[in-house]
């Protein structure tokens, strides 16, 4: 625990200033801006017998993330943690270091998730002060105080517990492949691939799908538990047996 706790110190501190970190920020700013400009243009459309406009804009909007963001996210945001150290080939300064690979590598695992939390929590905010400006904007949509935040938060935690399994898979191949243009293509690939299988029966086996389709299925009221364990703890079998292969190879 000291060597992981000292890694993941490091990991904050190469985290400060950088691109992952302002992605996590920007990236959701981009969903959010497109889901008001939608409800402002016509939200009359959609909200007029919505018995919870706070609630369906929320839910919408992570919704959207979910299924078109989110995996692309990943990709970028893994990629980038792993480009922290091979830009400079800093790997091998860190296999010199008096610290477990074990521990390294978790760090970068737990720093991807932590990220990817962040980037939710910024959603969420996000998702109430575009709400906060459609109801001054718009009056007539009704999006009044208080807000359904309990509802919305539970939405943005549904979709970040089920992507913890894609977080694992390319946290190994973001590490593992020193290209980016590897990392990027595998995770755009896979993202695509996903859009044609999310149709089908095995939408729900299928990582990239897992977060828009938990989150879809939970508003319709169907049980989601085969997601939440799929890409919840099932992400852990990926993250031990890339940890395992990390922990045997010379240098990246």
């Amino acid at each position: 625990m000291k060597y992981l706790r000292r890694s993941l110190r490091s990991e904050s501190l190469k985290l400060k200033g950088s691109l992952a970190l302002w992605l996590a920020m920007i990236a959701p700013l981009v969903i959010v801006l497109l889901q008001f400009m939608i409800t402002l243009d016509r939200g009359s459309d959609f909200l007029t017998d919505s018995p919870d406009v706070w609630l369906w804009f929320g839910r919408q909007t992570i919704n959207f993330w979910s299924l078109l963001m989110l995996p692309l996210f990943i990709t970028l945001e893994t990629a980038l943690l792993a480009g922290l150290e091979h830009t400079g080939n800093n790997w091998k300064h860190l296999f010199a270091l008096p610290v477990p690979r074990g521990a390294i590598y978790t760090a970068k695992q737990i720093s991807g998730m932590a990220l990817i939390s962040f980037s939710q929590l910024m959603l969420v905010l996000y998702i109430l002060l575009a709400g906060g400006l459609l109801g001054v904007l718009k009056p007539e949509l009704k999006f009044s105080f208080p807000v359904s935040l309990d509802k919305i938060l539970m939405y943005a935690a549904i979709s970040w517990v089920s992507s913890w399994l894609l977080i694992s898979i390319h946290t190994f191949v973001g590490i593992r492949w020193k290209s980016f243009v590897v990392a990027m293509g595998f995770g755009i690939a896979m993202a695509v691939a996903g859009f044609i299988i999310l149709n089908s029966r095995w939408a729900g086996f299928y990582p990239w799908t897992l977060p828009g389709l938990a989150v879809n299925r939970f508003h319709q009221g169907e049980t989601i538990l085969n997601q939440l364990i799929l890409g919840g703890p099932l992400a852990l079998v990926p993250a031990v047996i890339g940890g395992w292969i990390f922990t045997r190879r010379d240098v990246i």
